[in-house]
């Protein structure tokens, strides 16, 4: 079988996305969970970073000019923030419930961290991705 290119950098990303969230949470905000909701968090995080850079890579591939890729990568840098904030806001609501549920810390917060985090940058790649496409096709009228 053969093994996917993609797979260091996509692991990669991944790997950055709780050590960049749990860092900020930790400095900025002063504030970093403990014992199981730390690994939901850190679960949730990786998850959501793995599919935001499969997306992001799948993104560039596609992209056939330059132009493209730029407008791609500034969509990834703008909404990879706000979807790791999101990500980080999303499990709140659950945490009185998960203090007595460890099924809560391993189903439902990182879930609920991968989607919300998964869906602001999927936005923001779409939206900047769409940009590329329409500015490639006005260029091209010319």
């Amino acid at each position: 079988m053969k093994k996917p290119k993609n797979l260091l950098p996509i692991s990669l990303i991944g790997l950055a996305w709780p050590l960049f969230g749990l860092g900020y949470q930790a400095i900025v905000i002063r504030y970093l969970p403990d014992g199981w909701g730390l690994l939901a968090e850190v679960l949730g995080l990786f998850l959501a970073g793995a599919i935001s850079g499969a997306l992001l890579l799948t993104a560039l591939d596609n992209m056939a000019h330059s132009t493209g890729r730029v407008l791609v990568l500034l969509g990834y840098f703008l909404f990879a923030p706000l979807g790791m904030m999101a990500g980080l806001i999303a499990p709140a609501p659950f945490e009185p419930i998960g203090s007595e549920s460890w099924l809560t810390f391993f189903i439902v917060a990182p879930i609920l961290i991968t989607l919300v985090a998964s869906l602001s940058v999927s936005v923001g790649l779409g939206f900047t991705g769409g940009l590329a496409i329409a500015a490639r096709r006005l260029n091209r009228g010319r």
